[in-house]
């Protein structure tokens, strides 16, 4: 959706107020379809007004936002391979990460093991474009998989940090992790 800023004519105040108005009536935010455009509403007249908003308190808070999906999205992921899902996979993941998870917790379910722990994340600078996001992780996978019945460590833990590059995607304002992809590539802190 293209945004314009029609504030700034002001022999459009009325086309200014209708559009805000429809965006509203409509369940649309302009500010969720594009992060740089903030509603206002002045007190003293009444009027709601679209303006711009800095553009990096809105990265910024979009990045955090992308960041914390990624990272709530480890405990599901590890939830999922050890058999104790946590709801619907598609509430957490999309794309190839999405289509990636039955094949990933049958091998887990027929080896009978289970993650134990939690990766370390280092995730560097977040770009986003549009609705996707990337970034690369230096992540050491500080996880061990366990076997069910004995608790003998089957899968130990990392000893080096590995570079991880990862992609995630924006559906109805919600960010989910659609790839995670291990390199060979040595992690730079």
């Amino acid at each position: 959706m293209s945004v314009h800023n029609v504030g700034m004519d002001r022999r459009l105040p009325t086309f200014g107020l209708s559009l805000a108005l429809v965006f509203g009536l409509a369940g649309c935010s302009a500010a969720e379809d594009n992060p740089s455009v903030a509603p206002t509403t002045s007190a003293a007249d009444g009027t709601v007004a679209t303006t711009l908003a800095p553009s990096t308190t809105t990265v910024f808070d979009e990045s955090a936002a992308v960041l914390r999906a990624y990272t709530d999205h480890w405990p599901a992921f590890d939830a999922f391979l050890s058999g104790r899902p946590p709801g619907d996979p598609a509430a957490y993941f999309t794309g190839a990460r999405l289509a990636d998870l039955p094949r990933s917790v049958a091998d887990f379910a027929e080896r009978g093991i289970e993650i134990r722990g939690q990766a370390t994340l280092s995730p560097g600078k977040v770009t986003i474009i549009g609705n996707k996001a990337t970034f690369s992780d230096c992540q050491l996978d500080s996880t061990t998989a366990v076997s069910r019945t004995t608790g003998e460590v089957v899968i130990p833990a990392a000893t080096e940090p590995m570079l991880v590059k990862v992609e995630l995607l924006k559906f109805g304002g919600v960010w989910k992790v659609s790839s995670v992809v291990y390199t060979d590539e040595k992690c730079v802190q």
